[in-house]
This record gives C-alpha cells, structure tokens and sequence, in this order.
C-alpha cells in the first residue's frame, strides 16, 4: 500500500488546561488591558466603602428629612413635659426626689465651679458669642448664612422661653435652698435652652466647616459637654428643678434643629429645581 495511513486525533476527555491565572493576570496588566475589579482581587485590597457624606451627597433631602422629624420630636416632648409640669402629674414628684438627692452632692469646690460654669447658658453671654462667632465665620468663609442662623436661634429661642415662662407660671424649686439668686419663674430653663440652642449650632457647624476628623470631633464633643455642665450646674445651684432643665434642652434644640433642615433645605433647592427642569427637557426631547 502507497498511500500513507492517516492518524486519527487521539480523544482527550477534557478541555486542554489553560494559562495560568498569574500569567494571564500579568499578560493583562503588561498590556493596560485589567480591569479595576480584577486588580483589586489581585491586589487583595478590599473595595472602598461609602461613608456618610457620600450618602447625603447621593441623597441630599435625607437630612432635611430627618432634622424635620427630629424637630417634631422634640416639640412632641416638650408638650409632654409642660403637660406634667402643669397638672402636677409624676414628674414632679421626681423633682423633688433629684433635688434632694442634689443637696447631698453639693460641696464647696464644685459649687464653686459650677456658679462660674453656668455663665456658659446666660444670655449676657450666649448672644455675644453668637454674634462674634457668625461675623468669624462670614468673614473667613465669605458666608453669611450662618450668622444669620445663629442669630435667628438665640433671638427664637429667648422669646420662646419668655412666652412659656409666663404662661406656665411655675415657681423656682422650694425643696432645696439656692446657692445663687434668681429672679421670675423656672419652667423652662433659659440656660439649658440658650446653651442647647447655641452649642447644638455651633457643633453642625464644627461638622460642614471643619476639614480634620480629630478637629470636629473634639469642637462637637466640646459642644455636648457645655450642654450637659449648663444643664447639670441649674440643678445643682438649686435654681431649676431637673424637668426645667430637660425642657429647656428640648426646647433650643428643637428649634435649632428646625432651623438648620430648613437652611439645608434652602440650600439644595436650587439643585433640586435644575434636576428636575433637566429631567423635564429629557423627557420632552
């Protein structure tokens, strides 16, 4: 036989291997041609993750939302509050137990701190500072909104508490002697509202202005603490019953809170209004 016998391909029961992943990998990044998922499971890194102000920017009436609520809240408390404080109902009587539980704490040094500290929610000094600190802001950021904020809380908040003071009539505590002098009625404290109000504010701004973590971190905690120490140093001194100091809590900073979602609001109108004229030409076209 001349003709030349022909050889069959042997059957292979699998696909033929192929490359290696660490070839293939490096053929790819030696070419541009990797994606970045695959470089990042090359890499062994963890894919970013988005933080809080990525999902305001994605969201933007989410805070508006939720100070809203917040705001409601508050009012919703405090109308609880003055309901009780009012009729006489269980708080009182949980008034007059911290009072007393409050003589027993009193001593010399820290009442002595506290009649200094507690400057910290007077009006003589609340408004000042308010006024200075939004003429700074204006001056170096070249914005005016937030002294225009800061003056609007402590104004709404001094009136606020005037109106409510003399509607509700309630005295000062007579359970515990006062280490200092006060005049007019107690419910609410204008301290604690003047402080909430004002630090609150100054804490939100701490969080849009300033740029290093360990700085708006340390200026809210701050913030927090002033509230807490005007609050607490009302109590103390003998000059506000707990109830009015949680009122007056509640009260600056219900308001203050209204105030910064409808600034925030203010803010992002004008954005929401060209997303939704774009959106109505896309549509059109």
């Amino acid at each position: 036989m001349a003709a030349a016998s022909r050889r069959e391909p042997a059957h292979q029961d699998g696909p033929a291997d192929p490359a290696p992943n660490s070839d293939l990998g490096a053929t790819a990044r030696r070419n541009g041609r990797v994606s970045e998922p695959d470089a990042r499971r090359d890499s062994g890194s963890a894919p970013p993750q988005a933080g809080i102000r990525d999902l305001i920017a994605a969201y933007p009436w989410l805070p508006v939302v939720l100070g809203l609520l917040l705001s409601a809240l508050g009012v919703w408390c405090f109308t609880g509050l003055t309901e009780q404080v009012y009729q006489g109902g269980p708080l009182v009587r949980l008034d007059e137990h911290l009072l007393r539980v409050s003589l027993e704490l009193r001593s010399g040094p820290l009442v002595g701190a506290l009649a200094v500290l507690t400057w910290l929610g007077d009006v003589l000094v609340v408004l000042p500072v308010s006024l200075a600190i939004g003429v700074l802001i204006g001056v170096a950021r070249h914005r005016w909104s937030p002294l225009v904020l800061l003056a609007l809380s402590s104004a709404g908040t001094g009136l606020a508490v005037y109106l409510i003071k003399i509607m509700i009539a309630r005295p000062r505590p007579l359970v515990v002697d006062a280490v200092v002098v006060e005049d007019g009625f107690g419910f609410p404290s204008g301290h604690s509202a003047h402080a909430a109000a004002l630090y609150l504010m100054l804490g939100v701004f701490a969080l849009r202005l300033l740029r290093t973590r360990w700085a708006r971190n340390a200026l809210f905690t701050a913030a927090v603490l002033a509230i807490v120490i005007t609050g607490f140093s009302r109590v103390m001194l003998g000059v506000h019953s707990p109830t009015d100091v949680l009122a007056g809590w509640t009260l600056g900073a219900s308001w203050t809170v209204l105030l910064l979602s409808l600034w925030l609001f203010a803010e992002h109108l004008p954005r929401l209004i060209d997303s939704l004229v774009a959106r109505k030409q896309r549509a059109r076209d």
